[in-house]
């Protein structure tokens, strides 16, 4: 009996020491994985830069902030968007370093707008004096015009708030004819004169009798020297060389055309 418990002791003590062994053992693996090296994941920090907001075109407000977005950073400086606000960038992007919010009163309206084809002009020495001669008829253009009410010195106006082109207009091209006066003998004739006697020297004199600009034209007389319009709408140049043309026309005759004022053509 006493010797089957010293064995059974012994073996106790032997499984006891086994099982310390096996833990130092563990504990030494365990040390060793826990001085390897081994890669670590690091999480980059965001570093905060500056953004101004500008409000109907007021700064308002400057700030550092890692924020990701528009929104945020406004919330940030305790600037509020209003129903109909307009902020760029959008809300929810990320900010650049200038916002701007443009204050509205009333939702932004879009509408189509046509835009009228420039005019060119360009010399022609080919064409008659004064003529003109539309070589290339042009084409209307169109942009997008967004509108909105606004505040404007405490007052609620409607202010164009965005326009896109959408379509650009094509010059419309005119070519003229050489901008002078005729030649001749009736080109030495005291054309001045005349006209100081006729209208006063004016351009722009309006007979209501029927007789224009500045040698008292009346409409017949200046389409048969090639006139278009009214002769006081024609720059004065072009009044006095159809003048001219008409006094050749007649020969001289100036009588018929002219008979209270012709005789300062001669003074």
């Amino acid at each position: 009996m006493r010797r089957s418990l010293l064995v059974t002791g012994l073996t106790m003590l032997a499984i006891t020491a086994s099982a310390c062994g096996g833990s130092k053992a563990d504990d030494r693996k365990k040390n060793a994985a826990a001085v390897a090296p081994r890669d670590v994941a690091v999480s980059p920090t965001a570093t905060p830069h500056k953004v101004v907001v500008l409000v109907d075109r007021k700064k308002l407000a400057e700030t550092m902030t890692i924020a990701g977005t528009v929104r945020e950073v406004l919330a940030q400086v305790h600037i509020p968007l209003g129903k109909y606000d307009l902020v760029t960038p959008a809300a929810d992007q990320a900010p650049a370093a200038t916002i701007k919010v443009v204050r509205l009163l009333s939702a932004p309206k879009t509408t189509k707008v046509t835009i009228p084809p420039p005019t060119v002009e360009k010399k022609d020495s080919k064409l008659p004096a004064f003529s003109r001669k539309v070589t290339r008829e042009g084409r209307s253009g169109l942009k997008m015009v967004t509108t909105a009410y606004v505040r404007r010195h405490g007052k609620k106006v409607k202010a164009v708030i965005d326009q896109k082109v959408k379509r650009k207009p094509v010059s419309r091209i005119v070519s003229l004819g050489p901008q002078s006066g005729g030649g001749g003998a009736a080109a030495r004739l005291n054309w001045a004169a005349l006209a100081k006697c006729e209208s006063g020297g004016n351009p722009a004199a309006v007979n209501p009798a029927g007789y224009y600009g500045l040698y008292q034209f009346n409409r017949q007389s200046w389409a048969t020297v090639g006139g278009s319009g009214l002769p006081s709408q024609a720059p004065a140049a072009e009044q006095t060389y159809r003048a001219q043309l008409l006094y050749n026309r007649v020969n001289g005759r100036w009588q018929g055309q002219w008979p209270n004022c012709g005789h300062f053509l001669f003074s």
